[in-house]
């Protein structure tokens, strides 16, 4: 009887919440039971939905071939790209450095350039640098620095050049002392070379040059332009064989470290020899005779 009665109370139970049920659906004109089925029901149709559609997508395996082939191709022109912006703004700084060497002389053209290789086995610190034919630059164009004067181009490819420095015995450079117009040679030499120094040579007797003057570059010869700043005097002294003078020089640019350098491609008055005989510098005219006794020629 006991559970008989439990059976009645629950049907009982069920037919009054029904009737509340159908009794609020008729009020509000809206299926209760449907939208229960559907708030259930959607989040597994989207499912079932989003399946579908990736299967009916479904890539072929060329396809997918082709695809990862296209975006190798573009991983490598966004690193080209990224490289040579990189590029640009280096060189960018660099031309930046080097600004006030244009701007003080618009008749030059430059190229500006990086050390990309040094040789082992030169003695006097001698460098390749990373621009060649393509960039207009020639044998025996002068190389320098916002310091000062670094050396020349001795041989080119189109696209690097060897650099000869000031250090090398093979330099035959027209120099004077700015203050004292007392002028020679600058040239590398082997007993200084390891120091990072050379000589300015071939000067006369009775000159008055003194320690800490600065040397210049006189323009005589046509391959480097007049003004360029060369170093300073360090001391005086004499051969050891004939006693003629000379002054040691510090050049103002680390020549056996430098990095970055500038190619003077053109300027007013290259290639132009200046005939000591039209000039008052006889004593330009005894070092370029000199010098071509050694078998060099004046630069």
């Amino acid at each position: 009887m006991k559970e008989h009665s439990n059976f009645k109370k629950v049907f009982t139970t069920a037919i009054v919440v029904l009737g509340v049920v159908a009794a609020v659906t008729a009020a509000i004109g809206k299926n209760i039971f449907v939208d229960f089925y559907t708030w259930i029901a959607s989040p597994f149709q989207q499912t079932t939905a989003a399946l579908t559609e990736t299967d009916g997508n479904k890539k072929t395996h060329e396809e997918l071939l082709k695809e990862n082939s296209e975006l190798k191709d573009e991983i490598r022109d966004l690193v080209s790209q990224v490289i040579d912006y990189d590029d640009l703004k280096k060189e960018n700084e660099i031309l930046r450095k080097y600004y006030g060497i244009k701007d003080d002389n618009p008749d030059y053209g430059i190229a500006v350039a990086t050390v990309i290789r040094r040789d082992p086995n030169d003695d006097f610190y001698g460098f390749t640098i990373d621009k060649g034919s393509r960039d207009d630059v020639k044998v025996n164009d002068p190389v320098i620095t916002d310091k000062g004067l670094v050396g020349w181009i001795s041989e080119v490819s189109v696209t690097t050049s060897k650099v000869t420095t000031l250090l090398s015995p093979e330099a035959k450079v027209g120099a004077m002392d700015q203050k004292t117009r007392d002028s020679g040679i600058a040239t590398g030499s082997s007993s200084f070379s390891d120091d990072g120094l050379l000589i300015l040579s071939v000067i006369s007797a009775d000159n008055k040059i003194k320690p800490g003057e600065i040397v210049i570059t006189t323009g005589v010869g046509g391959v480097y332009p007049e003004d360029i700043v060369i170093g300073k005097v360090t001391k005086l002294d004499y051969d050891q064989y004939d006693t003629t003078p000379y002054a040691v020089i510090e050049p103002y640019e680390d020549l056996k470290n430098v990095g970055d350098v500038v190619v003077i491609t053109s300027f007013e008055g290259q290639g132009i020899v200046e005939e000591a005989s039209d000039t008052d510098s006889s004593s330009e005219k005894d070092s370029s005779d000199s010098d071509s006794s050694d078998g060099g020629a004046l630069k």
